[in-house]
């Protein structure tokens, strides 16, 4: 299976594209805005450079946030674009979890995953081990929660903590936007009709701004 995929949930814009275990060629830009303008000539990039085309892909994996409201409804319109135009699949994985992954979630360690967001407030989940599916294990909600509540949850459970809402907890981590290669890999044991490309709004805010947007759309 080969399978391209698409990150562009915050600051960096980021593309892979994935053949079974051999990874073709990715790339990831720390870019803040622009994604709009830079995600479909990357993809074009990284075709050219692997050497294949659309029809040579099998499956579209895309991450569904939590992240910046325009940079998340961007990656999702160009997956969910490019499925329906080319005739794939498209599967939906939150970061979380792809974040969770990268720092070794499967190892046994408690992994707190921590995506940052506004007024001291992050996005966070914890997973410990690995489902049958191949994704972590999750072991608490996920919830946008206050900074504080976030630090206390983490003293309770030590362990690694990953993502870019590190900072909230004190903590550095080395992966702190998500690779693509590892989004792409997790990905391709999924049933796609069980993780659709839809918007992971865990903020009662952005959820009522997507719904009035899509009301006036209509």
């Amino acid at each position: 299976m080969t399978l391209l995929a698409i990150d562009t949930c915050e600051g960096t814009c980021s593309a892979a594209l994935v053949r079974e275990s051999e990874t073709l060629t990715s790339r990831m830009e720390r870019i803040g805005r622009g994604h709009a303008e830079r995600l479909l000539p990357m993809i074009a990039e990284l075709m050219a450079e692997a050497g294949i085309g659309y029809g040579d892909l099998d499956r579209i994996a895309v991450c569904t946030g939590p992240g910046t409201f325009t940079g998340l409804r961007i990656g999702l319109s160009v997956a969910r674009g490019l499925a329906l135009t080319k005739g794939l699949s498209c599967v939906g994985l939150m970061s979380l979890p792809v974040l969770a992954a990268q720092a070794g979630a499967g190892s046994g360690a408690i992994v707190h995953a921590i995506v940052m967001g506004r007024g001291g407030q992050g996005f966070y989940q914890a997973y410990q081990g690995t489902r049958p599916d191949g994704l972590p294990q999750p072991i608490s909600d996920a919830e946008c929660l206050d900074g504080d509540v976030i630090v206390a949850k983490v003293a309770a459970q030590p362990g690694v903590v990953v993502g870019s809402g590190a900072s909230l907890v004190g903590a550095e981590s080395s992966h702190d936007a998500v690779d693509p290669v590892v989004l792409a890999r997790l990905a391709c044991g999924l049933d796609p009709s069980n993780y659709t490309p839809e918007p992971a709004y865990l903020r009662d805010a952005d959820a009522k701004k997507a719904k009035a947007l899509l009301t006036v759309e209509t």
